[in-house]
């Protein structure tokens, strides 16, 4: 009896050290990154109303095919440390299809906090491998705008840049990844309409030389960049707007 009592005790005690070491070395080790899945989507915001021809070269400029060149994304953490990555090849995006949210890439980044997030828009150059090659028409440029002027189909422009720049912007709230919010989604907004406009609202000729760096400045500031945690390609901040409004 003393025997078996004491074999008892020792089972016992060889059972509580085994789920002790299991629960400090788990076969399934806790994640430790979440996923964020990136969009684009182009807006036509407010477009420049008609103006007599007196009024500026060009009474309208119509947009019928837009690309522009992202080289990288980087996400930069609020204790200053960020976890970024590269695309393979730059991301060569159509903006005119459609305005929904089109997907660019799903990655994964470490659980923590985001203050900010920044592209860079660049130029195709030999060193990007099949971006370069399969187009050829953005070989050593950044962005390419085709479209019309003056409501005439016949008037076509071409309209061409190398601008290289980055554009960042804070997330309000910051971007939080952890455990209780594995995954989320980000876009990227660009507003067409701000392209071809001055600071008057009128419209600017693309064909114009002189008006190259006032157009490449809208396109670098067009760019938004906003969380969509319900995957509706708005922004958080505008879904609770709208509730608002339907309350009223």
């Amino acid at each position: 009896m003393k025997f078996f009592q004491k074999h008892l005790v020792v089972s016992s005690a060889m059972l509580l050290l085994l789920q002790i070491g299991c629960s400090k070395n788990p076969s399934s080790p806790m994640p430790t990154a979440g996923l964020v899945k990136i969009s684009i989507r182009s807006i036509n915001g407010n477009p420049a109303s008609p103006l007599p021809k007196a009024a500026a070269a060009v009474n309208s400029v119509t947009i019928t095919s837009a690309r522009i060149v992202i080289d990288e994304i980087e996400f930069t953490s609020s204790i200053d440390d960020s976890a970024d990555f590269e695309l393979e090849d730059p991301f060569v995006q159509d903006l005119m299809i459609d305005t929904t949210s089109q997907v660019i890439s799903t990655v994964q980044i470490p659980f923590g906090t985001y203050k900010e997030m920044e592209i860079s828009i660049d130029q195709l150059s030999p060193n990007d491998g099949n971006a370069y090659a399969q187009n050829p028409d953005l070989q050593n440029l950044s962005i390419r705008i085709e479209g019309y002027l003056d409501g005439d189909t016949t008037n076509t422009f071409v309209f061409t840049s190398a601008l290289s720049a980055e554009q960042e912007q804070e997330f309000n709230p910051p971007l939080v990844i952890d455990e209780n919010s594995p995954s989320t989604n980000v876009v990227l907004a660009m507003d067409t309409s701000m392209w071809f406009v001055d600071r008057n609202n009128l419209p600017l000729d693309p064909t114009a030389a002189a008006n190259q760096t006032a157009i490449e400045r809208n396109i670098k500031a067009s760019i938004r960049m906003y969380e969509d945690e319900d995957d509706d390609g708005e922004e958080d901040d505008d879904d609770d707007n709208d509730e608002d409004d339907d309350d009223e």
